[in-house]
Protein backbone atom coordinates (compact mmCIF):
# COMPACT_ATOMS: atom_id res chain seq x y z
CA UNK A 1 0.00 0.00 0.00
CA UNK A 2 1.15 3.40 -0.92
CA UNK A 3 0.61 6.13 1.60
CA UNK A 4 0.49 9.62 0.37
CA UNK A 5 1.80 12.08 2.87
CA UNK A 6 -0.13 15.29 2.95
CA UNK A 7 1.64 18.34 4.08
CA UNK A 8 -0.35 20.12 6.72
CA UNK A 9 0.35 23.79 7.10
CA UNK A 10 -0.67 25.88 10.07
CA UNK A 11 -4.02 27.64 9.61
CA UNK A 12 -3.84 31.18 8.41
CA UNK A 13 -6.32 34.01 8.98
CA UNK A 14 -8.63 34.72 11.87
CA UNK A 15 -11.16 32.51 13.52
CA UNK A 16 -14.76 33.57 13.88
CA UNK A 17 -14.34 34.19 17.63
CA UNK A 18 -11.42 36.54 17.07
CA UNK A 19 -13.39 38.54 14.51
CA UNK A 20 -16.39 38.80 16.85
CA UNK A 21 -14.22 39.97 19.76
CA UNK A 22 -12.58 42.58 17.52
CA UNK A 23 -16.01 43.84 16.42
CA UNK A 24 -17.19 44.11 20.05
CA UNK A 25 -14.09 46.11 21.01
CA UNK A 26 -14.53 48.37 17.98
CA UNK A 27 -18.24 48.85 18.78
CA UNK A 28 -17.51 49.84 22.37
CA UNK A 29 -14.92 52.34 21.17
CA UNK A 30 -17.32 53.87 18.64
CA UNK A 31 -20.06 54.15 21.27
CA UNK A 32 -17.62 55.98 23.53
CA UNK A 33 -16.76 58.41 20.73
CA UNK A 34 -20.46 59.01 20.00
CA UNK A 35 -21.14 59.77 23.66
CA UNK A 36 -18.16 62.13 23.79
CA UNK A 37 -19.48 63.94 20.71
CA UNK A 38 -22.93 64.35 22.33
CA UNK A 39 -21.36 65.75 25.51
CA UNK A 40 -19.33 68.21 23.47
CA UNK A 41 -22.43 69.37 21.58
CA UNK A 42 -24.27 69.88 24.87
CA UNK A 43 -21.38 71.89 26.24
CA UNK A 44 -21.32 73.99 23.09
CA UNK A 45 -25.05 74.78 23.41
CA UNK A 46 -24.56 75.77 27.05
CA UNK A 47 -21.61 77.94 26.09
CA UNK A 48 -23.65 79.70 23.40
CA UNK A 49 -26.39 80.51 25.94
CA UNK A 50 -23.85 81.85 28.44
CA UNK A 51 -22.20 83.95 25.75
CA UNK A 52 -25.60 85.34 24.70
CA UNK A 53 -26.37 86.23 28.32
CA UNK A 54 -23.07 88.11 28.63
CA UNK A 55 -23.74 90.01 25.40
CA UNK A 56 -27.28 90.96 26.46
CA UNK A 57 -26.02 92.17 29.85
CA UNK A 58 -23.27 94.23 28.20
CA UNK A 59 -25.77 95.69 25.72
CA UNK A 60 -27.97 96.85 28.59
CA UNK A 61 -24.95 98.27 30.41
CA UNK A 62 -24.05 100.30 27.30
CA UNK A 63 -27.65 101.54 27.01
CA UNK A 64 -27.56 102.65 30.67
CA UNK A 65 -24.18 104.32 30.13
CA UNK A 66 -25.57 106.17 27.10
CA UNK A 67 -28.59 107.43 29.07
CA UNK A 68 -26.26 108.72 31.79
CA UNK A 69 -24.10 110.47 29.20
CA UNK A 70 -27.21 112.27 27.94
CA UNK A 71 -27.85 113.62 31.43
CA UNK A 72 -30.79 111.33 32.16
CA UNK A 73 -30.95 109.00 35.17
CA UNK A 74 -32.05 105.54 33.96
CA UNK A 75 -34.65 103.63 35.97
CA UNK A 76 -34.45 100.17 37.49
CA UNK A 77 -36.29 97.67 35.33
CA UNK A 78 -36.46 94.28 33.69
CA UNK A 79 -37.28 92.60 30.40
CA UNK A 80 -37.24 89.13 28.84
CA UNK A 81 -35.22 88.84 25.63
CA UNK A 82 -35.44 85.52 23.77
CA UNK A 83 -32.32 83.75 22.49
CA UNK A 84 -32.52 80.45 20.58
CA UNK A 85 -35.95 79.52 22.00
CA UNK A 86 -34.73 80.31 25.53
CA UNK A 87 -36.35 83.19 27.40
CA UNK A 88 -33.77 85.07 29.43
CA UNK A 89 -34.86 87.30 32.29
CA UNK A 90 -32.80 90.48 32.50
CA UNK A 91 -33.11 92.71 35.57
CA UNK A 92 -31.09 95.86 36.27
CA UNK A 93 -30.78 98.05 39.35
CA UNK A 94 -29.19 101.48 39.68
CA UNK A 95 -28.20 103.21 42.91
CA UNK A 96 -26.56 106.66 42.89
CA UNK A 97 -23.64 106.94 45.29
CA UNK A 98 -22.34 110.05 47.08
CA UNK A 99 -19.14 109.92 45.00
CA UNK A 100 -21.09 110.75 41.82
CA UNK A 101 -20.90 107.21 40.47
CA UNK A 102 -23.97 105.08 39.83
CA UNK A 103 -23.77 101.54 41.21
CA UNK A 104 -25.30 99.19 38.65
CA UNK A 105 -26.06 95.48 38.76
CA UNK A 106 -27.44 93.55 35.81
CA UNK A 107 -28.72 90.02 36.51
CA UNK A 108 -29.43 87.52 33.74
CA UNK A 109 -31.38 84.33 34.51
CA UNK A 110 -32.35 81.52 32.15
CA UNK A 111 -33.29 77.85 32.17
CA UNK A 112 -31.62 75.45 29.73
CA UNK A 113 -34.27 73.66 27.67
CA UNK A 114 -32.26 70.43 27.38
CA UNK A 115 -31.25 69.95 31.00
CA UNK A 116 -33.75 72.14 32.85
CA UNK A 117 -30.83 73.64 34.77
CA UNK A 118 -31.25 77.28 35.82
CA UNK A 119 -28.30 79.60 35.32
CA UNK A 120 -27.61 83.10 36.64
CA UNK A 121 -25.12 85.73 35.54
CA UNK A 122 -24.37 88.93 37.51
CA UNK A 123 -22.70 91.94 35.91
CA UNK A 124 -21.94 94.63 38.50
CA UNK A 125 -20.58 97.98 37.29
CA UNK A 126 -20.00 101.56 38.35
CA UNK A 127 -21.07 104.16 35.84
CA UNK A 128 -20.01 107.80 35.86
CA UNK A 129 -22.48 110.61 35.33
CA UNK A 130 -21.94 112.84 32.29
CA UNK A 131 -20.49 115.68 34.42
CA UNK A 132 -18.09 113.36 36.21
CA UNK A 133 -17.08 111.71 32.93
CA UNK A 134 -16.33 115.10 31.34
CA UNK A 135 -14.20 116.12 34.33
CA UNK A 136 -12.31 112.81 34.21
CA UNK A 137 -11.65 113.28 30.51
CA UNK A 138 -10.17 116.72 31.13
CA UNK A 139 -8.02 115.46 33.99
CA UNK A 140 -6.87 112.44 32.02
CA UNK A 141 -6.07 114.21 28.75
CA UNK A 142 -4.73 117.46 30.20
CA UNK A 143 -4.42 120.69 28.30
CA UNK A 144 -5.14 120.28 24.58
CA UNK A 145 -1.98 120.44 22.52
CA UNK A 146 -1.33 120.48 18.84
CA UNK A 147 1.05 117.94 17.37
CA UNK A 148 3.55 119.31 14.85
CA UNK A 149 2.99 118.24 11.29
CA UNK A 150 5.76 116.19 9.67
Amino acid sequence: MNHIALKTSPARGFSLIEVLIALVVLGVGLLGLARLQLNMLGGTAESVLHDSAVRLAEDKLEALRFELSQGRMPQTGSDEPKVQDVIMQRHWELKPSPTGLVETNIVMQWRDIRTGEESTLNLPARLASSVLAAQAWLIQSGVPTREPLP
